[in-house]
């Protein structure tokens, strides 16, 4: 399923809006987020280390901001391969959870494809970080997210637990009655 990026410059994001950015990275249109929190830092550095396929690649980070990878929003499209997207998100939270990362927020509207193609996991702000024993959070994601609600009136506490309830409800179970929490 190789497209080509409809995005004709990079973008910036400033906390409110998104903004044409007049600006390439090695040639390439990129996405700049400002005011990324502690854990989104934090994780933008592991993921700059070790990349994977279906996550934005991390081009640069700063104390301000970081640039990644420009892809086109999966929400826009109306014929994607919902099997194939599901598959390759499976891939991903496996191997977030092996670097220690919890995304918590599993849902089609945070994956886009890339200029190769590929589903792309992006939009890190409400993931969190498991110390190494993966009992506790080393960086505790933020908790005002629905699905880390959910977990939590479902009386879920163990993160890798709480991340993998996320997924579940938001790619697997299709009759889940959200707990108004």
């Amino acid at each position: 399923m190789k497209r080509k990026s409809r995005n004709v410059c990079s973008k910036q994001f400033t906390g409110t809006t998104v903004k044409d950015l007049n600006e390439k990275f090695e040639g390439m249109n990129f996405f700049r987020k400002y005011g990324a929190s502690i854990s989104e830092h934090a994780i933008y550095e592991i993921l700059k280390n070790k990349p994977h396929p279906n996550i934005v690649k991390v081009y640069r980070i700063t104390d301000s901001y970081v640039d990644i990878e420009l892809v086109s929003p999966i929400i826009s499209e109306k014929d994607y391969d919902k099997n194939t997207l599901m598959s390759e998100a499976l891939l991903t939270k496996n191997y977030l959870q092996s670097l220690g990362i919890m995304y918590i927020d599993w849902k089609p509207d945070n994956i886009g494809i890339g200029t190769d193609g590929k589903y792309k996991l992006f939009d890190f702000n409400l993931s969190g970080i498991i110390t190494s024993n993966c009992k506790k959070w080393a960086l505790h994601p933020a908790i005002y997210s629905w699905s880390y609600r959910q977990a939590n009136a479902n009386e879920l506490k163990d993160p890798k637990e709480i991340d993998d309830f996320s997924f579940e409800i938001n790619f697997i179970r299709e009759n889940y009655v959200p707990l108004n929490v």
